[in-house]
């Protein structure tokens, strides 16, 4: 779990960090319910911030507001898994389809993301956050905001499906370091071919260590 440092965050920028670390680390193929005045104790706020911070959090789309009965944290199917890694690959592999327009310092902004995920390993969900921001950069390198903003709306799905993933799977994350390196690597190449075979061996792997199959 990330802890937030209460000297240096507001209330509902603790309880809101709080949450979506919480969030990411429920049972994927559960649904939750979540009771404002337990998270408040749980993240040593009050109801306002909690409140506020579930606000934010619906908004991202981490939960839905259900009328008498709280925030809910709906299951991810094994078929919704498949469809978010189906979707994923389409725009990934889309959006490096114009190597020749992506700067260097892009490049290397996603090298400092594998070195800070290697720094991560020990915390699952900041792993998994790293994780998202390299995904979400590579994204965003191919210059279509229409199809950036999909992509960030499989936010916290993904978020939840990769934090089981690197828990339940010895070794994951070292595997997703080495995989995050070859699709570097291949852009560095500026080859097309190499980053699409790396980008789709790295969601067919996140695919084996989700749902097996």
């Amino acid at each position: 779990m990330i802890r937030t440092t209460p000297s240096t965050q507001s209330a509902p920028e603790i309880a809101y960090e709080w949450l979506k670390t919480y969030i990411a680390e429920l049972p994927r193929d559960e649904e939750s319910f979540l009771n404002e005045a337990v998270l408040a104790k749980s993240t040593g706020t009050s109801r306002t911030p909690v409140r506020e911070a579930l606000l934010r959090l619906e908004a991202e789309g981490f939960v839905k507001r259900v009328p008498h009965k709280g925030a809910y944290v709906p299951p991810i199917s094994d078929p919704e898994v498949r469809a978010i890694l189906q979707a994923r690959s389409v725009v990934e592999k889309w959006a490096v389809l114009g190597l020749g327009d992506v700067l260097e310092g892009q490049l290397d902004a996603l090298q400092r993301l594998i070195d800070q995920q290697r720094d991560a390993q020990d915390e699952p969900a900041r792993f998994i956050e790293l994780d998202t921001e390299f995904h979400t950069l590579m994204v965003r390198a191919g210059g279509n905001p229409i199809l950036a903003d999909f992509y960030s709306s499989l936010r916290q799905r993904q978020l939840r499906i990769g934090v089981l993933a690197v828990t339940q799977g010895a070794g994951r994350a070292e595997q997703v370091l080495r995989e995050h390196q070859m699709i570097v690597d291949a852009l560095r190449k500026r080859s097309v071919e190499s980053t699409h075979e790396a980008i789709d061996a790295h969601l067919d792997s996140t695919r084996l260590a989700i749902i097996g199959y």
